[in-house]
């Protein structure tokens, strides 16, 4: 390895991992509306108790909808969820952090279909509420969750309903959960002291967490690790709807309640368990912006033309104007 590949190793060890965020927000989601719906009495009981754990409003927030465009799950009213993975949780980090993985998951019962845009963590987008431009990512280091939200809805034109925030420390733990998953890998790779063949391969937790970060081998880059991470979500809820809840469902309750926060109240999630469970087919949708070099930091710029075409999709899949 030459110099300046050690340099470049170096620097990206620590900020790799914030992707698997991803994967564990939307799975322990999904077990949440899971568990809400399966079963009565004690789990009911414990599930809203991990509820009013991770409950945490959201602040300040400039929601774009207007008054007649209320969101009302229990009449299927079609919603919008912010999802945000801090690289916090793991490798001794405890400080804030930054959202190294945004995914806008816009959710409509009518079409069946959920819309997941990942939103590239190096956008050079302007900061709602600090008066700079900057990477998308550094809102919440800046402004916490009002500001990572108030600086999406701007990016987008599109209103964020929820939230979800989650610490990249949950995605060994979950998958550990459910005793490992399998997927199909498309090429064989090497990433730090692992390897992975080509063909269907069985991961726990550690695994997942490296097949899902790796892009310096993949000739499409973040974009080809978009497409693993969509891979490991789908495995991991395949595997968890599949098991015996009875016996496992407090292992998810507590991998939440450690990791998680949501402005998603239990009647909410109960909600969307009955209203929505057919809007469970999942598109992924991407932005691809130009690198660029602006004052000595590496930016994805994005096409304004690009960017108003994505809105007009998310707002016909929310059913605005």
């Amino acid at each position: 390895m030459t110099a300046e590949e050690q340099k470049r190793h170096h620097h990206h060890k620590h900020r790799r991992r914030g992707w698997s965020v991803t994967k564990v927000i939307l799975v322990v989601l999904g077990v949440l509306i899971l568990a809400g719906g399966a079963f009565a009495a004690k789990v009911y009981m414990d599930v809203n108790q991990t509820a009013k754990t991770v409950y945490k409003p959201e602040g300040k927030t400039q929601n774009k909808r207007k008054v007649s465009e209320k969101v009302e799950l229990n009449k299927k009213t079609p919603f919008s969820i912010l999802l945000l993975g801090t690289d916090t949780g793991e490798l001794g980090r405890t400080e804030k952090g930054r959202t190294d993985t945004m995914i806008l998951a816009t959710v409509n019962p009518t079409t069946r279909e959920t819309n997941m845009l990942s939103i590239a963590r190096d956008s050079r987008v302007p900061i709602v509420g600090y008066d700079q431009t900057a990477k998308i990512n550094a809102a919440y280091a800046y402004g916490g969750i009002p500001m990572a939200v108030n600086t999406v809805q701007a990016f987008l034109n599109v209103p964020v309903d929820y939230y979800v925030l989650m610490n990249m420390k949950g995605l060994e733990q979950l998958v550990d959960a459910v005793d490992g998953i399998t997927v199909n890998n498309k090429f064989a790779f090497n990433i730090d002291q692992y390897h992975f063949n080509k063909g269907q391969i069985r991961l726990d937790g550690i695994h997942a967490l490296y097949y899902s970060r790796m892009r310096y081998s993949d000739s499409q880059g973040d974009f080809g690790r978009q497409l693993r991470q969509q891979e490991v979500i789908k495995a991991v809820l395949e595997k968890a709807t599949s098991l015996n809840m009875v016996s496992s469902y407090n292992n998810f309750l507590q991998i939440m309640a450690e990791n998680m926060q949501t402005n998603m109240t239990l009647k909410d999630i109960l909600n969307i368990q009955q209203n929505y469970g057919d809007a469970m087919n999942f598109k992924t949708l991407q932005l691809k912006g130009t690198g660029q070099m602006i004052d000595g930091q590496s930016f994805q710029v994005m096409n304004p033309t690009e960017v108003a075409q994505m809105s007009t999709r998310l707002r016909k899949q929310l059913d605005l104007k």
